[in-house]
């Protein structure tokens, strides 16, 4: 769960991203993690920060169960050991963490993490063109929704009050 939701947070992925990476998406020498896109099948390549490599390290020895037919990273926990087929399991524990850690919101699921990527990494100056291609939006007006929670950058926009 920790490696799952450490991507998510991380990197931006949706749900549908981490659920389909597979063993061969992970090239260890280049320190490189390759993701497609669900909806257009575009893949790209993320660089493999040493913190999310960890994990994913402690992940695969310890906690992946061994020996199974899929080289799908993340699977299901309960015999047989499959590949996770759809984001629901995902949701689900990210509303178990999100109880357990006393977070109480209307909705609460990968998109959220998201949202909270895209709106800290707008804070931290990332250029707008450059998240909507990280994120993988075609249409740079989805990138608005980001920029109009990302408060700090606001402020450094904003135009004196006349007095």
């Amino acid at each position: 769960d920790y490696a799952m939701l450490l991507l998510m947070c991380t990197y931006g992925l949706g749900a549908d991203e981490v659920i389909r990476l597979t063993l061969d998406d992970i090239d260890w020498q280049a320190a490189t993690l390759r993701v497609t896109r669900p909806k257009t099948g575009v893949a790209f390549t993320l660089p493999l920060l040493a913190g999310v490599a960890h994990t994913l390290v402690q992940y695969l020895r310890r906690a992946r169960p061994r020996h199974v037919p899929t080289r799908h990273v993340f699977l299901s926990m309960h015999v047989p050991h499959a590949r996770l087929s759809c984001s629901g399991p995902v949701r689900q524990r990210i509303i178990e963490y999100a109880r357990v850690a006393g977070v109480e919101a209307a909705f609460l699921g990968s998109h959220v993490m998201r949202f909270s990527h895209a709106a800290r990494q707008m804070e931290l100056g990332t250029a707008p063109k450059v998240l909507g291609d990280i994120l993988g939006h075609r249409d740079p007006t989805s990138v608005s929704a980001y920029v109009r929670i990302a408060t700090e950058r606001l402020r450094d926009m904003a135009l004196p009050v006349p007095r």
